[in-house]
């Protein structure tokens, strides 16, 4: 008993000793995904599973300024896909059309962005933040290739002088169902034919690229 007695004595003081020492999480949230599956026990955390019977594109993906937005698309599984995130004080996530899902940043900082089938079966996507470019007026898709109607694309400025105001030049073929202006908005494909899109900043300088829709 004694013997016991010391050995459970100085595992308790290398307890209390470890949890002093400098180090701990690389991933500041993943404490919140632990939380999130801890809620979720139907759901089956990817971390612990392999292989993964869902997946997520992108994977991951940087935002610079409250209110970006991120297209993210689900695949495999048994369907029926649900969307959630670990921090919904950081950003939102909305389906759109099927598999598809738009993460909105509320704030510059990192979330998680977990989408599960019927089944129970879950991918993550991991957010982070980064700086707003400056210098000269940019602009970027992503995919810039839409090849199914209906489908997404997110348009982002960089540099320039907000606010930002985005145009098409053919309605017909796609548009912004979500609003035309900010620094980033949602391009949806409604026929197929390029389309060219245009931003303008507070300056009035304008960039265009065109989107394929083959």
């Amino acid at each position: 008993m004694k013997k016991h007695g010391v050995r459970s004595f100085l595992g308790m003081l290398g307890l209390l000793a470890a949890s002093f020492l400098p180090g701990g999480c690389d991933d500041p949230n993943t404490s919140e995904l632990d939380g999130y599956f801890d809620s979720h026990p139907f759901v089956n955390d990817p971390r612990s599973s392999s292989p993964s019977v869902v997946s997520i594109n992108p994977s991951s993906a940087t935002i610079a300024s409250i209110g970006s937005r991120v297209v993210f698309r689900a695949a495999g599984g048994s369907g029926g896909y649900t969307w959630d995130v670990s921090t919904p004080s950081r950003g939102s996530i909305t389906p759109s059309g099927g598999s598809q899902a738009i993460y909105v940043a509320l704030s510059v900082g990192a979330n998680d962005v977990i989408v599960y089938d019927r089944s129970g079966h879950a991918a993550i996507a991991y957010i982070s933040g980064g700086e707003q470019q400056s210098g000269t007026l940019a602009i970027k898709a992503e995919p810039q290739t839409v090849s199914t109607d209906w489908n997404l694309s997110v348009l982002t400025a960089s540099g320039g002088t907000p606010p930002y105001a985005w145009a098409v030049s053919d309605s017909l073929r796609g548009n912004f169902p979500s609003g035309n202006t900010g620094a980033s908005v949602i391009y949806q494909r409604y026929d197929s034919g390029d389309n060219a899109v245009t931003v303008t900043d507070g300056s009035g300088t304008s960039v265009s690229l065109i989107i394929s829709q083959p």
